[in-house]
């Protein structure tokens, strides 16, 4: 096992604690997760951002949709390098994603059809939990 294998292994058992200790329940599962984010990269989807939101802090953070291609439990980003999925709190599909430009020009806007997304998603068959959300489509992972 590499050094890189042992962070993650690590990561993995300290989220599944996290999840266990501070929320009631575990709505989605490995699969469901990978299910869903390979759902969100079809190209007629067109997503460019979702905003994520992890078990281990408050804050909210903006992403392109991650990578597959880590180990089964893990899924890989640009941002954030691979995370565990039981990591995972909830993620949103905002209505409209906005990218910052430096040298206070103005940003870039990406409309995403959340219509299009929840029919998607709904297709596949699997039972997602759908939360509440203010501009965006929000899929919940752990239950408070």
């Amino acid at each position: 096992m590499t050094n890189g294998d042992t962070n993650l292994s690590h990561d993995l058992k300290r989220d599944k604690r996290l999840a266990r200790r501070e929320l009631a329940a575990s709505l989605m599962s490995n699969t469901k997760w990978r299910v869903l984010f390979k759902t969100l990269q079809a190209p007629e989807l067109a997503i460019r951002q979702i905003k994520v939101k992890f078990t281990d802090g408050p804050e909210v953070k903006c992403m392109e949709l991650p990578w597959l291609s880590a180990p089964y439990a893990f899924v890989d980003s640009m941002s954030f390098g691979p995370f565990p999925l039981v990591s995972l709190e909830w993620i949103e599909v905002p209505a409209e994603a906005v990218f910052p430009v430096g040298d206070g020009a103005t940003a870039k806007r990406h409309v995403q059809n959340l219509f299009a997304v929840r029919a998607a998603l709904e297709a596949t068959g699997k039972r997602f939990v759908f939360g509440e959300a203010p501009d965006g489509l929000r899929i919940v992972g752990h239950a408070p």
